[in-house]
């Protein structure tokens, strides 16, 4: 028998490819899992749990509450689609900072 075709290497390569399949498959779902929170809007009517995919992200609402990672598109344009799409926002933030009143009635506008 060759040494190519012992069935312990046959073993240890089929567990080499297992284990890199694990790790690759684990390390993108805990990266997707991982996504920090960029939008935060509060809606002044509430939906229905819906989620939208507003400029390349998605958005994820519940009763007023809608959440989305971030996007490559500024803020102001990302809070105009969530009106667009789910109706006038009380407030609108962007990593924590949260729109004043000029900047939301232009987004409600």
């Amino acid at each position: 028998m060759l040494l190519s075709q012992s069935p312990v290497r046959a073993a240890a390569t089929f567990c080499v490819a297992l284990m890199t399949s694990v790790t690759l498959f684990t390390a993108s779902t805990a990266e997707a899992r991982g996504t920090a929170v960029a939008y935060t809007a509060e809606l002044q009517a509430p939906v229905s749990a819906a989620q939208e995919i507003i400029r390349d992200t998605v958005f994820y609402c519940n009763g007023t509450e809608c959440k989305a990672a971030k996007s490559t598109s500024s803020a102001r344009t990302i809070c105009a689609k969530v009106v667009d799409e789910f109706g006038p926002v009380t407030s609108f933030a962007y990593k924590g900072k949260a729109f004043d009143e000029v900047q939301l009635a232009k987004c409600n506008n």
